[in-house]
């Protein structure tokens, strides 16, 4: 069974960055969108897993292949790093406590651990995670159970320090598009060869019993992705505009939208940048792993 285990939808929220969380959704997919992309493109189980929240994938939690997923926000409360964390098999009650201890990792990753939650370090190499380094890893690194070594959106030297990381602590090795658009849903997967449903997909995902496979990111799929992101914010505004056709602020933001179309050629710069910083932060971040003793730890896992 194949699952893409990193998927965004417009229940991410908006954008974290600014001015454009003013404005524009993380991403704009819908739960019924991802469903019917990811079974398109061969996927036998499909998740969501927008960031912190579950709402999405509830609305197709009904159906015998789905799992429900989020991407939780852990935070180290001494210096507010923040760290992504993929969490798979989750209930209702279960998401409801992570967000209430997520502020605080040394609470969070012991609750994952008593619950058998299948947890993961997501883009490990990426800016994303914040001025993350080697003590911080090595705090981490009893209580996950896996890392994201294919990152559907990430380079291949990130990915390939993740899988490095992953072969040295001996970690499960999980992978996923980490698709905000529709472009790379269904992608990149995680295959367990054994499992027949959900349930023995997870047995099979705890075990380690599991390889991954399929693409990964580049300057070209970012750019892509950054477009598509903007197409998705001038239809949901054109949509808005339609529906309230008096409502001045949507009017205003299509005026605005129009206006500023000439600005879209600004997305290809965006993901050169983006990519010279990342790949600065992996080469930065392979150093400390290297040099740095591990000298934050959390409590052991009993």
């Amino acid at each position: 069974m194949k699952l893409d285990l990193h998927v965004h939808t417009t229940y991410s929220g908006h954008t974290s960055i600014y001015p454009l969380s003013l404005i524009m959704h993380e991403s704009y997919n819908t739960p019924e969108g991802v469903y019917a992309r990811a079974k398109a493109r061969g996927m036998d189980l499909v998740t969501i897993t927008d960031h912190d929240r579950i709402d999405g994938a509830l609305t197709i939690a009904d159906r015998p292949d789905v799992l429900v997923g989020c991407e939780v926000t852990g935070v180290f409360p001494n210096d507010g790093v923040r760290v992504h964390l993929g969490a798979l098999g989750v209930s209702e009650a279960q998401h409801r406590e992570i967000q209430r201890l997520r502020h605080d990792i040394r609470e969070l990753l012991p609750y994952m651990k008593q619950q058998r939650i299948f947890s993961s370090l997501n883009h490990v190499a990426s800016r994303i995670n914040g001025s993350i380094t080697a003590p911080h890893i090595a705090a981490l690194m009893p209580w996950v159970d896996g890392i994201e070594i294919i990152n559907g959106s990430r380079l291949t030297t990130q990915n390939r320090t993740a899988t490095c990381l992953a072969d040295a602590c001996r970690k499960v090795g999980v992978a996923g598009s980490d698709s905000h658009t529709r472009r790379g849903i269904g992608r990149t997967w995680v295959e367990a060869p054994n499992a027949r449903t959900r349930e023995e997909f997870l047995t099979e995902l705890h075990a380690g019993r599991v390889r991954v496979g399929g693409r990964q990111g580049n300057y070209f799929t970012m750019a892509s992705d950054m477009l598509r992101l903007a197409g998705g914010f001038y239809a949901d505004r054109f949509a808005r505009a339609a529906r309230k056709p008096l409502n001045w602020r949507n009017q205003a933001f299509v005026l605005g939208g129009v206006l500023g179309l000439p600005l879209l050629c600004l997305p290809l710069v965006g993901a050169l940048g983006h990519f010279i910083l990342e790949e600065r932060f992996n080469r930065s971040l392979l150093f400390d792993l290297v040099a740095r003793p591990a000298t934050t730890r959390l409590p052991e896992p009993a």
